[in-house]
């Protein structure tokens, strides 16, 4: 009977530290992050000095597209599927994302960029992926994405896609 106790307060022990080092990891991921500069989502970037310049940049095709993620009950989609720029110039691109639930529900999108090559390149200014959004139930609202494609763009890189990705923020009541 005594093993058993002994045994009992060590699994307790265990299971508290393995709860304690799970609570940790958000802020400890955030830390990191941080100082790594990994997933830098939530900051705009700063615009190319080039971005001013008069000089018409090389044209490149931008798509646009937006996938949400099973089971968030929200429609995330681009006001324009694609356009024609040039390399240097401010884009700007309307998203439109609407609750198609009847609760409250929070989200956050994550950009990628296809090829994943051109991420660097693209530089955004203006983005609903910088934060959380809370949205209403059945409530539709548009967000503007600005964003320049540096001049330094490969030439192979003629045609970006601009994809976006919303996931459901668990444990966040919106306010």
């Amino acid at each position: 009977m005594h093993d058993n106790r002994i045994l009992l307060k060590k699994l307790l022990l265990i299971a508290c530290l393995m709860f304690g080092f799970a609570w940790a990891l958000i802020p400890m991921y955030r830390v990191i992050c941080e100082v790594t500069g990994i997933n830098r989502v939530v900051k705009a970037d700063e615009a190319p000095a080039a971005a001013s310049s008069i000089t018409p940049g090389v044209p490149v095709r931008l798509v646009f597209d937006a996938n949400v993620q099973a089971g968030l009950p929200w429609q995330v989609k681009p006001l324009v599927r694609s356009v024609m720029a040039r390399t240097g110039e401010f884009v700007r691109v309307d998203y439109e994302i609407t609750n198609a639930s009847t609760r409250r529900v929070v989200g956050q999108a994550i950009p990628r960029y296809l090829p994943a090559a051109a991420g660097p390149y693209v530089h955004k200014l203006d983005c609903f992926c910088f934060k959380e959004q809370a949205f209403a139930p059945g409530e539709t609202r548009r967000f503007p994405v600005v964003f320049v494609v540096s001049r330094d763009l490969p030439a192979e890189l003629s045609e970006l896609t601009l994809a976006y990705t919303v996931f459901d923020v668990p444990g966040k009541v919106a306010p």
